[in-house]
């Protein structure tokens, strides 16, 4: 069992031997909200798209169904990237994706040559989120897209590791740093989830979801 702490350093750059189980048990708590996430961004054929702060790929199959598409993902931990591309090599997508290893704040990636990014649950290890939405909306061709799934600040609050070093945003906030970015906020969700907590009461999960336009 982690700490509040040890587990908001694992959330924030996955390593060690807790990094594969933390990965997993984030899938699983989270995997609505990436299909929301997912439906919303709505990746068309032959686009590719780019998942910053992936894990372990488990949802790349899903922003892959239409035919013809490409996927990135660009993430900080090694971990992650090794199970990732395992994961990938498995489900035999290794053709179409790729996850390497990277940070939002530089991406090695040319001007426009993106039609879909997508992160989630990843703006609360950003102190300032102007640097990273301005490099989004660099990759970003024109027209494209851009998806952020985050948890709304209140129910954040109620998190024990929120209090270790995470970075709370409120929706407002995040609305005015995409535009400040250059992108269109042209949509919006409320995203809502009933689960069992860790004490066995259940927990109401509130999140955000923002699609913007380049």
């Amino acid at each position: 069992m982690l700490s509040p702490q040890q587990r908001a350093a694992q959330l924030r750059h996955p390593h060690g031997g807790a990094a594969l189980a933390v990965a997993e048990s984030m899938n699983r708590s989270n995997g609505a909200l990436n299909q929301a996430a997912i439906a919303l961004l709505a990746v068309g054929a032959h686009q590719t798209v780019l998942e910053i702060g992936p894990g372990n790929a488990a949802f790349a199959g899903d922003l892959l169904r239409a035919p013809g598409s490409r996927y990135l993902g660009i993430e900080v931990s090694e971990a992650m990237v090794d199970a990732a591309q395992e994961r990938l090599a498995l489900a035999g997508l290794q053709a179409r994706a790729r996850v390497e290893r990277g940070d939002v704040h530089a991406l090695a990636l040319e001007d426009a040559c993106v039609d879909a990014a997508l992160a989630v649950n990843t703006l609360y290890f950003r102190d300032d989120l102007g640097a990273p939405l301005a490099e989004l909306a660099r990759v970003l061709r024109p027209g494209g897209r851009l998806c952020l799934a985050f948890v709304d600040v209140a129910f954040m609050r109620t998190l024990p590791f929120a209090a270790h070093d995470v970075h709370l945003h409120g929706l407002a906030e995040v609305e005015l740093a995409l535009h400040s970015a250059g992108l269109r906020v042209c949509g919006w969700r409320d995203h809502r989830e009933h689960a069992t907590g860790n004490d066995g009461g259940v927990v109401d999960k509130h999140f955000h979801l923002l699609l913007a336009h380049r």
